[in-house]
């Protein structure tokens, strides 16, 4: 029998711990339905009926009431021919909402006798109204206020008949309330025994199905947490039961697919797909690592600027698919005219960029040069024509005092100052302040573009 219990399933054991769970909940759901729709769901439901239906538009009605002493006491005071008007819109609203608190009262035959009592009064108020508003009234009238009081004494008779109404209404709407409220009370008890012994048998399938997993489900989830912050060597290690060891060895798979497909998303998204060289993106972390070496005593560097000269008059003369080959050709020129410890990047439409670690300005200012004469010596062929292309380059010095960005800022500097002097040269800014480099003599044809 032992063995029996030692061999089973995770399926099993889930399985038991589930029926246990949801036997009592279900028997208590049944038990509690049934008594919820037999004595507090349907009384108030009744009870917000009859608040809808009866009790709101009681007190609409005594509101409208009290409301055409409004423009009955101002046409007898002031006169004027909308208050009469006013008075005929706020009757026939009454006269409806007689109609409509009648029809919700048929079967309460006390609170029925009470709104006929009210019709009445009403009428009499309202045939006083009718009088005082269909003639015109001198001030200080007699005749007229001793109309008026018997009009107010009708409306505050009608008010407090259609307040009787109400008060019976409310009697009744209490009783089912206090009802429905003590069937609650017990309905609650009950479910209190039944959320008790749900919850027994919850915590007892939860401990039954833990003291065979805990030490499986333990490794998963410690496996699962580490994978989330970020550790894409750990493997979690599961023999039984034999679910689990499935579930890590695919958890596991996931986690060398996910781990290759990071990588290859990273690197994709550092890269230009037009160059393939690296993009702003890996030039701005290489910036930042650049400085961390710095503040850890690695030399100075150099960072180069370099915006290709006239781009777009070669787009506007030549086409923009001319233009990518000019991108094309001038970053394969960037990666071969380099050394392997610089890094090139492409960091705008035709803007690039070199971080040239542990580099002097001299030797900064040497390669700059050199890659501007070989872009000056080698027109691009594109189809029928062949492309004389320059390059402006502006140099800053890489230091630990400068932020990434400051760095950036005085290359960028640089770079404006060639394009502004002349372009198809190499400007340097340092501490020293700004060196311009002699440009290399330019045929007529470039000169003219």
């Amino acid at each position: 029998m032992k063995t029996f219990w030692k061999t089973r399933s995770l399926r099993f054991w889930v399985a038991m711990g589930m029926f246990m769970a949801i036997a009592p909940l279900t028997v208590s759901a049944v038990i509690g339905h049934v008594m919820l729709n037999r004595g507090v769901i349907g009384a108030f439901h009744d009870v917000s009926t009859r608040q809808a239906e009866q009790v709101r538009p009681i007190q609409n009605l005594r509101i409208l009431v009290w409301d055409t002493l409004i423009p009955v006491d101002e046409y007898v005071d002031e006169g004027g021919a909308e208050r009469p008007l006013l008075y005929r819109a706020l009757r026939a609203r009454i006269e409806t909402g007689f109609v409509d608190v009648r029809s919700a009262l048929t079967a309460d035959a006390a609170a029925l006798q009470h709104l006929h009592n009210a019709f009445e009064s009403w009428r009499l108020a309202d045939a006083q109204a009718t009088e005082l508003v269909s003639v015109y009234h001198l001030p200080g009238d007699p005749v007229a206020a001793l109309a008026m009081e018997r009009f107010h004494g009708h409306v505050a008779a009608t008010s407090d008949r259609l307040g009787q109404t109400y008060d019976a209404i409310a009697a009744i709407i209490e009783a089912d309330h206090q009802a429905a409220m003590d069937f609650a009370d017990r309905a609650e008890l009950t479910a209190g025994l039944a959320l008790v012994l749900s919850l027994i048998a919850v915590v007892s399938g939860v401990t039954i199905v833990g003291l065979i997993m805990a030490r499986s489900v333990d490794r998963l989830v410690d496996g699962a947490a580490r994978f989330a912050s970020g550790d894409r060597n750990h493997r979690i290690e599961i023999s039984v039961p034999p679910e689990l060891n499935r579930v890590a060895q695919e958890f596991n798979r996931m986690i060398t697919r996910i781990e290759q497909s990071e990588t290859a998303l990273s690197d994709l998204a550092r890269i230009d797909g037009l160059t393939q060289l690296h993009n702003r993106r890996a030039f701005d972390e290489a910036m930042e690592r650049q400085r961390s070496m710095l503040e850890r005593g690695a030399e100075t560097g150099a960072l180069l600027a370099l915006d290709i000269d006239h781009f777009k008059a070669i787009n506007d003369s030549f086409g923009h698919a001319a233009g990518d080959e000019v991108l094309r050709h001038f970053a394969s020129l960037i990666r071969s005219g380099l050394r392997p410890s610089d890094q090139p990047y492409r960091v705008g439409g035709e803007e690039f960029a070199v971080i040239m670690p542990q580099t002097g300005i001299e030797t900064a200012t040497a390669v700059a040069n050199r890659l501007r004469e070989v872009l000056a010596a080698q027109p691009i062929s594109y189809k029928d024509h062949n492309i004389s292309v320059s390059v402006s380059i502006g140099i800053a010095q890489i230091v630990p005092a400068m932020p990434p960005a400051d760095v950036v800022e005085a290359a960028d500097a640089a770079l404006y100052r060639a394009k502004s002097t002349g372009r198809n040269r190499v400007v340097v800014i340092d501490g020293h302040g700004v060196h311009e480099t002699t440009p290399q003599p330019m045929d007529a044809a470039r000169r003219k573009a």
